[in-house]
């Protein structure tokens, strides 16, 4: 069954396509008479399933990244000796200039995607593999603070 991804009802036969500020939807027989457009009656495209070799790796086996305390700095300085402005860095890394600002003045922390693409563009070192403490045995102490450690039961009687 298929619903219509403007107004969220069920559509009973084939979907109406239409094209509303350049995105294709799947929309009923009432939405599609409403935004207009151009209309043809089309089932939605098959997803071709192609079967992909995965790579089996052991959970926790690939290492987590975090970005460097001092980022702000690095990436002020990077831009600056590589003589880009903000707006220029900004728009080739593909984020808004107001967010590379707050970016630089530490206010906004960039997230792992975000900060491999600054890394490229400036040549500059700003993930660094997360340290685990490791227990007295030498081994890694998986064990996490449960609701049970914190929670205080009392007997009502």
């Amino acid at each position: 069954m298929h619903y219509c991804d403007i107004c969220g009802a069920p559509i009973d036969g084939e979907p109406y396509v239409i094209k509303l500020d350049n995105a294709v939807l799947h929309v009923c027989e009432r939405c599609a008479r409403s935004y207009g457009g151009t209309v043809k009656v089309e089932s939605p495209p098959k997803r071709l399933v192609q079967p992909q070799q995965r790579r089996i790796t052991k959970r926790g086996a690939e290492p987590r990244y975090e970005v460097v305390e001092e980022y702000a700095e690095v990436i002020k300085r990077a831009r600056e000796s590589l003589g880009l402005s903000r707006e220029a860095l900004a728009s080739y890394i593909g984020v808004k200039e107001s967010v590379l600002k707050r970016i630089e003045s530490g206010q906004l922390m960039p997230d792992i995607e975000l900060a491999r693409k600054l890394e490229k563009a400036l040549g500059v070192k700003l993930l660094e593999p997360v340290q685990q403490a490791e227990d007295q045995s030498g081994g890694y102490n998986r064990r996490e603070l449960t609701l049970g450690d914190v929670a205080e039961l009392r007997d009502e009687e």
